[in-house]
């Protein structure tokens, strides 16, 4: 590992990394941490649990957990604040520390390490759980397979990796109201703008997860699906942060000349708005797959 990066307590900096391609897209900022974190409890709610029941049961009373992609540490933090493993060893790793909250949190360990690359030695064997969610705007159609096998040798004999997508492709702008009352022309277009934008992107993952884990030599490969609103309740935060997202893409775009004038996108925003208003909601697939590590 030392000719790739320099392990500290508290960061590992990775000398040699792949693209930042998230950042083709999005903007790696404070505010677009909340809304992943929004995002992150959102999914957590609908999907019912934070670590899938059948790996929880299975973990060690002190467990060593890796988060991948961790952006701000928020999938951490969520088990930290859960007391599920008080005695737990904390680590998350992301190619960029931009998300990193400040100062960093207690006993909760976020180096910079690009997964995508070789995974160091010193780190094969290490973890009981490996956690990863909605990697896919970060990752290309040909990286998934050598990533998941990256993913696999960081794990223990009979450990556990958990790795949540959407069929963000599936994703449908819907009414919550009367025909007359509740549009949702606004949403549908904008939706499908970065559905078009993101389509390669987003036809991986949640359906070549289960066949790359297996590749990887993972045993008792399962997939768990569960609608992104299968709690209604959470309709609007949920439509509300995707376009959030959405809006972001196209001011950076805009910015460039590209696109949507900012005075269109203020018109467009404020539609959006309206329709969200007027109950327009949306909903996609949510896959949980996992696997174990043969002992």
């Amino acid at each position: 590992m030392r000719n790739q990066a320099t392990l500290f307590s508290r960061h590992c900096t990775c000398i040699t990394t792949m693209p930042d391609i998230y950042a083709d897209k999005l903007t790696r900022s404070a505010a677009e941490g909340r809304r992943l974190n929004g995002q992150f409890d959102l999914l957590t709610r609908n999907i019912g649990y934070l670590i899938h029941p059948r790996i929880a049961a299975a973990l060690p009373p002190s467990p060593r957990i890796a988060d991948i992609g961790t952006g701000t540490g928020h999938f951490l933090q969520c088990v930290q604040e859960s007391g599920a493993f008080p005695n737990a060893t904390l680590d998350g790793y992301d190619i960029s520390s931009s998300m990193y909250p400040q100062p960093l949190p207690k006993d909760i360990n976020l180096k910079v390490l690009d997964m995508k690359q070789p995974v160091p030695e010193e780190l094969h064997g290490v973890y009981d759980l490996v956690h990863a969610r909605v990697l896919v705007a970060a990752i290309l159609p040909t990286e998934w397979t050598a990533l998941v096998r990256n993913l696999t040798k960081l794990l223990k004999p009979g450990g556990w990796l958990q790795w949540g997508e959407g069929n963000f492709i599936s994703a449908t702008f819907l009414r919550g109201g009367a025909l007359e009352s509740s549009p949702t022309d606004t949403l549908i277009a904008l939706g499908n703008k970065w559905k078009t934008e993101m389509r390669e992107r987003f036809e991986c993952g949640w359906s070549t997860l289960p066949e790359d884990m297996r590749a990887a030599g993972l045993d008792s490969v399962d997939s768990d699906c569960v609608s992104s609103d299968r709690l209604p309740e959470t309709r609007k935060e949920a439509v509300e942060n995707g376009m959030t997202a959405i809006f972001s893409w196209l001011r950076a775009l805009a910015s460039k000349g590209v696109g949507m004038t900012n005075e269109e996108l203020d018109v467009a925003e404020k539609r959006a708005n309206e329709e969200i208003e007027a109950g327009g909601y949306v909903r996609y697939d949510v896959y949980v797959v996992t696997g174990k590590k043969v002992l």
